[in-house]
């Protein structure tokens, strides 16, 4: 059980940190819009819109390695078998 909850920790760490790494690392907040430019055909003006899209920030992977961290403590809290 004690090695499975530092196993568990461990596995959640590394997921937090390869779907942060590979969705873009953003070294600001998490954002949920991102704006991106479009010109128009026309008049030529260039026009700020806004793109519904999960971008992670180190916010996310802070508290997704804290909760890794929650679960590998949570294994101290556990006695161990007595043989």
């Amino acid at each position: 059980m004690r090695t499975g909850l530092r196993v568990a920790g461990l596995f959640v760490s590394l997921l937090v940190l390869v779907f942060w790494l590979f969705s873009g690392p953003n070294l600001g907040w998490t954002k949920t819009s991102v704006p991106y430019t479009v010109k128009d055909s026309v008049t030529e003006l260039e026009t700020q819109v806004y793109e519904d899209r999960f971008v992670p920030g180190v916010d996310f992977l802070a508290v997704g390695i804290a909760f890794a961290g929650i679960v590998a403590a949570s294994s101290f809290l556990i006695r161990g078998s007595r043989k």
